[in-house]
């Protein structure tokens, strides 16, 4: 009764207002998988070269195994906090609260990244001179970013079921797009296929060091799968949407990458991948020149429509997490703030979009090149997520070991152990060797951040850590562990 009572003492989200699709395509949407398979996965190819399907595996299985222990800690706790209430509850509030502060960079870190590649996409469209529409004004950019912020925060601050629903129909058009052109360049090149692209000695940065920088930016594709976590407490039966919604898009998307990087090497052509992809400014836009004609036109709506669903669903879970942490104490309590009519957290998504707007100006404004600006975020925000996931999955084995009733080796022990081991070479190699500046400047950022995390964490008061508990609601309606066979209607 006391945790119904603290319950009902802070503004509430819009409860049990969405299910599985919306839920699922939220993770799918912040994965952006046009924007990811064409700017995310291109900065790969520099570290991977044609071996590129094969370090984009290596992060499928990687992020899968984390999806499951994801999914099998959100059947026990559905929460806005998503995995800082999961490795709260599982390694204690210190390790918790360590990850609501990674989640404080990497997180509200998502839109900005993608209003760059909306700005990108948009100016080398509108000023290509054969395929464009001849505008070769060189300060475009700031108002294409201006343009996608103002349609991301549309579209979040009115309503969750207005933005999700919208998540759904972008994601099915960016991946019809992006499947159809593969398949078409596959097809055009049937003779040319070949099981080389799995064979890591064409790496062109080296073996090892080539596939494991090159899985780095595969994971940066992959960033996302997870987001549908914070949306635990407005999805209908949480403990059945949720976990299926984690791993069924890191799954289905993961296969997707594949697919998509392997259809790339082959319609590039395998001997001179890495010097065609890395020599252009939007390579797929030249794919569909190449394959389609006019149709290109399609990828460049892909790319842009993609660019558009992550940063939506960017904000939709970074203004969830402040909302949590807002409720908790560790943020202003006017981060807890509901809007009276909409049920969003209002507070959090204006403070979500005018740092997005920040970030991504000012990176814009200091380097001209939104390319570099955009490899600076992304390289950040990877090596923390990459750091987050770690830590779950030792939550997962930490949580289910005291869990003797539910206890599975396979799935509570060897997954999540598989998937904590796989994240361990690409980040070591990550600083050895450190990359050139400027995206030096962002492995120590991140290192910074994680190291202040440590230090915030070990001075932070104890009313807060011992009020995190507060990020768990319980369903009203009780379930089993692993939920109904089938959705309730």
């Amino acid at each position: 009764m006391a945790a119904r009572a603290e319950a009902g003492s802070f503004d509430h989200l819009r409860e049990e207002s969405i299910g599985l699709p919306q839920v699922l395509f939220q993770s799918i949407t912040h994965m952006a998988p046009g924007a990811a398979i064409a700017f995310s996965i291109l900065i790969s190819i520099q570290f991977a070269g044609p071996a590129l399907p094969l370090s984009v595996l290596l992060a499928l299985v990687g992020c899968t195994c984390v999806a499951v222990s994801i999914g099998q800690l959100a059947r026990e706790m559905p929460s806005a906090g998503g995995l800082y209430t999961y490795v709260a509850r599982a390694l204690g509030p210190q390790a918790g609260f360590m990850v609501g502060w990674a989640y404080l960079l990497f997180q509200p870190l998502v839109a900005p990244l993608l209003f760059l590649i909306f700005a990108w996409t948009t100016k080398d469209m509108v000023s290509a001179d054969h395929h464009g529409l001849h505008w070769h004004y060189t300060g475009q950019w700031w108002i294409w970013i201006l343009l996608a912020a103002g349609i991301v925060f549309f579209l979040t601050y009115r309503d969750i079921r207005l933005s999700t629903q919208a998540g759904v129909i972008l994601g099915v058009f960016e991946i019809a797009v992006f499947v159809a052109l593969a398949a078409w360049m596959l097809i055009s090149n049937g003779s040319d296929l070949t099981v080389q692209t799995f064979n890591p000695t064409h790496a062109a940065a080296g073996t090892y060091n080539g596939i494991f920088k090159g899985m780095v930016f595969a994971v940066l594709a992959f960033i996302g799968f997870e987001s549908a976590a914070p949306l635990g407490e407005e999805a209908r039966n949480p403990r059945w949407t949720v976990p299926r919604a984690v791993v069924l898009s890191a799954v289905g998307i993961g296969l997707f990458y594949v697919f998509c990087s392997y259809a790339w090497v082959i319609g590039t052509g395998f001997g001179d991948f890495t010097k065609v992809a890395t020599s252009s400014a939007n390579p797929w836009r030249d794919l569909g020149i190449v394959f389609w004609g006019g149709g290109w036109v399609l990828i460049f709506a892909a790319i842009v429509n993609s660019a558009l669903a992550n940063s939506n669903a960017g904000v939709n879970a970074a203004s969830r997490v402040m909302y949590a942490l807002g409720r908790n104490g560790v943020l202003p309590r006017a981060f807890a703030k509901t809007h009276p009519v909409h049920k969003t957290p209002h507070v959090a998504i204006i403070a979500q979009t005018i740092l997005g707007l920040a970030v991504s100006l000012l990176l814009g404004w200091r380097y001209g090149d939104l390319i570099t600006a955009f490899s600076i975020i992304a390289t950040a925000v990877t090596i923390v997520v990459i750091v987050v996931y770690v830590i779950v999955c030792l939550g997962t084995v930490v949580y289910f070991s005291r869990r003797h009733d539910v206890f599975s080796r396979w799935t509570h022990w060897l997954i999540p152990i598989l998937g904590a081991a796989v994240f361990v070479p690409p980040l070591y190699y990550q600083y050895f060797p450190l990359p050139p500046y400027p995206i030096r400047y962002a492995v120590w950022i991140a290192l910074g951040w994680l190291v202040a995390g440590i230090v915030v964490t070990a001075f932070v008061p104890r009313r807060i850590l011992e009020n995190i508990d507060s990020l768990f609601l319980e369903e009203v309606r009780p379930v089993g562990l692993a939920g109904p066979a089938v959705p309730p209607e």
